[in-house]
């Protein structure tokens, strides 16, 4: 059946696409930290943090991304190709940061998912996590980065997971009491050379969208999201990345969406073939982008019809100097 050729929604996804994307090509056998499409690394099961730019503070001065634009059409009458075209207008009004390679991405945001998982005697049973959490990741992959999360429930204190940097050709992780060192490829978590135009980005993305059975149109919507996750991109090359969305097709508008922070918005969406629907979510008035959800689209192994299995809220992105600064 055509399902069984395609990635499972129930498993855990492969290498994902964003960091083909950065480095123009899959770099096998190699450790690290590797960001999941979603990414709350203590679950199993496509997993949920979204990223993106709402601002950025360097040298202690806040620099917004998102600024005002009207004169468009309402989220409710827009288009997927109007709402993406005034949200690349946002990103080209930000700012043009010069960023060094010994600084880190930070990013904070909230994230919701359920993890499916099935007993022995094929009952299916449903967790659902929500967490808020703090990313430091390396610029130029080369600098010991960190992961902090805190269950939104208050159920327990701050989980720390450490992200080795790559250097010498050379990472260092630690199980347990003993320290283990393996060869490695710094993986960069900024790129300043990717494409600042819309033909450009999107042939870029459906370039490192054949690595899976799933159709093209599919992955290169999900490198997209990978792209800006987590990420700090230039104004030209976020810009480029909605520009570039708007021109894959089956792209439809969601309106009427609330993210993880409870900020009203409207999504530009893809539906799986799985059948889950990949939403970007944008705020509802100024298209300013807000994070992402994952919908189920069919009643299907326990899940329903409009059930939300991922969603994320993106509080901050800022480039600062070292690991535990936010501002």
């Amino acid at each position: 059946m055509l399902g069984s050729e395609l990635d499972p929604a129930g498993a855990n996804p492969p290498a994902r696409l964003r960091q083909r994307v950065l480095t123009e090509a899959t770099v096998a056998g190699r450790g690290g930290y590797r960001r999941p499409r979603f990414a709350l690394p203590s679950m199993g099961w496509r997993l949920g943090v979204a990223g993106g730019l709402a601002a950025v503070v360097t040298a202690g001065v806040l620099v917004t991304q998102v600024v005002p634009f009207g004169g468009h059409a309402p989220a409710s009458r827009a288009s997927a190709a109007d709402i993406l075209h005034d949200a690349a207008s946002l990103a080209q009004h930000g700012p043009m940061l010069t960023v060094r390679g010994d600084q880190f991405v930070y990013a904070d945001s909230i994230a919701t998912a359920t993890q499916l998982s099935q007993g022995q005697g094929g009952d299916s049973s449903q967790v659902t996590t929500s967490n808020e959490r703090r990313a430091w990741l390396s610029v130029d992959g080369t600098g010991d980065g960190l992961i902090r999360q805190h269950p939104r429930s208050d159920a327990g204190g701050w989980q720390e997971i450490p992200l080795p940097g790559c250097r010498g050709g050379v990472e260092k992780q630690t199980k347990g009491e003993q320290t283990v060192s393996q060869p490695c490829k710094p993986i960069p978590n900024y790129r300043g050379d990717l494409p600042t135009d819309a033909d450009g980005m999107r042939a870029l993305l459906y370039r490192n969208a054949g690595g899976t059975k799933n159709p093209r149109d599919q992955e290169a919507f999900t490198a997209a999201g990978d792209l800006i996750r987590e990420a700090y991109l230039s104004p030209a090359s976020l810009a480029a990345v909605f520009n570039a969305v708007a021109k894959i097709p089956g792209v439809t508008v969601v309106g009427n969406v609330t993210d993880e922070a409870g900020r009203g918005g409207v999504a530009v969406a893809l539906t799986e073939v799985q059948g889950q629907r990949q939403e970007l979510i944008f705020d509802r008035g100024t298209h300013a982008f807000l994070g992402e959800r994952l919908v189920q689209v069919r009643n299907e192994d326990g899940l329903k019809a409009g059930q939300v299995l991922e969603s994320t809220a993106v509080l901050k992105v800022t480039i600062v100097d070292r690991v535990g600064q936010t501002s």
